[in-house]
């Protein structure tokens, strides 16, 4: 793999060509596409005349958030952002009849990161990453993807980051959601390998947020979303690259049994085995024609031990097709990656860990597939379920001097648990399907939620993860009154306006808790 060109970091020639003419004339019809003009960013401004305004739209993963804002804005540096902002901020104020949506990598669901009636911030030219050798500290761009950041630091600097495993995944939605890793077992999520941000705030002020510098904000952003700030970069603390021992198996759905019972097994040994990773992906690939139901255990030793015992339990079971081979995070990264370009809907929980609650899980995603046959056609989607264990001393990797430095609020569950998600891609994009798709995903959480085990135990914590959760869910209520009332006071002392609550309304802001 090659490190991020700094050609990537270039105004691109062709675009400042088709937008020469807007920003002599200043006028485009929107009002906010006409200050970010007379603001100096003329050649940022990409309208839908240019070719690269489309080249945006279709950089989105999921296909339902390739929808068309009145002009994109790609600024190049943090000073181009505050300029943004404040040009934004004056252009609407008293106008309510457009608004402002932030994307970084273009990964998380629809509603949150792109919108029609108003201008969206992309900030996928911000994606450079270079490793501090004298701090130890790498510097990443919140538009970069995981797999040119391994990649690069790989190469330049032979140290790797704690952050996402898909490559195609950005850097600024993952790790401003918690950000879960390879690496949790050992460092929690990737928010916690944040040692600082750089924010511009509402008002265009550009501050940096360390433990010792705003440190309430630093705290904030930990979890927080976008509800005080954008980041435009991320001081991410490094380790030496090691390769990772990498495994993958193919198994029959037969064997769902067993699977729960050797995901329960090792979950509640994570805390002896930090270094080793494994979550299970369950899918019905039924538009590939075969109706096949699959079971695909990814299971990584960190440290590149390919002797290591704790997935004995998963590669004793009999399978169709397996591998175990060390790589580097950058390759894992890459190998990783899920195809998007679909129409998705997707829910997520927080289940105890209970063999017969993730069975029960199962049940339904085998019940959820029946009915999707019949409604929409199995030629016509696809379905993923994915169980990650969530031990519960995950929660103490947060801590800083006997604090909680994060606002997360995993310490609310209590007890091992595993974090689920199930998503349903409409793979012939009719909106019909997806209607129908994301009813019966919410019918099915509803029936989760009200199971309980035989030994009387609920199926579910009231913890919600912001990265996988869609808009019908609520994960800020879910860290905690507490944490509530922390962001929300440190919100208003960042934004006393309320211009990320108000005038930025995608994803889940403070004001709707």
């Amino acid at each position: 793999m090659r490190a991020v060109s700094i050609s990537l970091l270039l105004p691109s020639l062709a675009v400042a060509a088709s937008n020469a003419s807007v920003g002599v004339m200043g006028t485009t019809g929107y009002p906010p596409c006409d200050a970010l003009i007379s603001a100096g960013l003329g050649d940022r401004v990409l309208l839908a005349t240019s070719d690269a305004y489309e080249t945006r739209v279709q950089s989105y993963w999921h296909a339902n958030g390739r929808i068309h804002p009145y002009c994109f804005v790609e600024p190049y540096s943090a000073e181009e952002v505050s300029t943004a902002v404040k040009a934004l901020a004056s252009a609407g104020q008293g106008a309510g009849d457009w608004h402002i949506a932030v994307k970084s990598g273009g990964h998380h669901l629809p509603a949150t990161n792109n919108i029609v009636d108003g201008v969206t911030i992309d900030l996928g030219m911000m994606n450079s990453s270079r490793y501090i050798a004298d701090k130890g500290i790498a510097q990443v761009g919140p538009g970069a993807k995981w797999k040119n950041v391994y990649a690069n630091l790989l190469k330049n600097g032979n140290v790797m980051v704690t952050g996402g495993r898909d490559g195609d995944v950005g850097v600024g939605g993952f790790l401003l959601g918690g950000g879960n890793s390879y690496y949790s077992g050992r460092n929690g999520f990737g928010s916690n390998a944040v040692v600082g941000y750089e924010v511009v705030l509402a008002n265009g002020t550009i501050v940096e947020a360390t433990v010792d510098q705003y440190p309430d904000l630093w705290k904030s952003l930990k979890g927080g979303l976008l509800n005080y700030g954008i980041v435009t970069r991320f001081d991410l603390q490094t380790m030496p690259a090691v390769d990772l021992a990498y495994g993958l198996n193919v198994l029959t759905y037969n064997y769902s049994s067993q699977v729960s019972d050797a995901l329960v097994d090792f979950t509640n040994n994570m805390e002896q085995r930090p270094d080793d990773h494994m979550f299970i992906l369950y899918t019905d690939e039924t538009s590939s024609g075969d109706g096949s139901m699959m079971i695909l255990p990814i299971y990584v030793n960190t440290k590149g031990d390919l002797n290591t015992t704790s997935f004995d339990e998963i590669t004793k079971i009999p399978s169709v097709v397996s591998s175990w081979e060390r790589m580097s995070l950058a390759a894992a990264a890459n190998a990783s990656q899920v195809a998007g370009g679909t129409k998705n809907v997707q829910r997520t929980l927080t289940l105890y860990n209970d063999a017969a609650i993730l069975r029960e899980a199962t049940r339904l995603h085998t019940q959820l597939v029946a009915t999707l046959d019949e409604k929409v056609g199995s030629e016509n989607y696809s379905t993923q379920v994915v169980f990650q264990p969530l031990p519960a001393y995950l929660s103490t990797l947060g801590l800083r001097n006997g604090t909680m430095s994060n606002v997360l609020g995993l310490e609310r569950i209590g007890s091992n648990a595993i974090l689920w998600t199930a998503a349903v891609a409409i793979t012939n994009g009719d909106d019909g399907a997806l209607a129908v798709a994301g009813t019966e995903l919410s019918a099915l959480l509803t029936q989760l939620e009200k199971f309980t085990s035989p030994d009387g135990k609920p199926s579910t914590a009231e913890w919600v993860y912001s990265n996988y959760a869609d808009m019908s869910q609520d994960p800020l209520t879910s860290y905690g009154p507490e944490n509530v009332a922390f962001m929300k006071e440190m919100a208003a002392k960042y934004d006393p306006e309320g211009f990320w609550q108000k005038r930025v309304p995608g994803g889940f802001k403070l004001s709707r808790v």
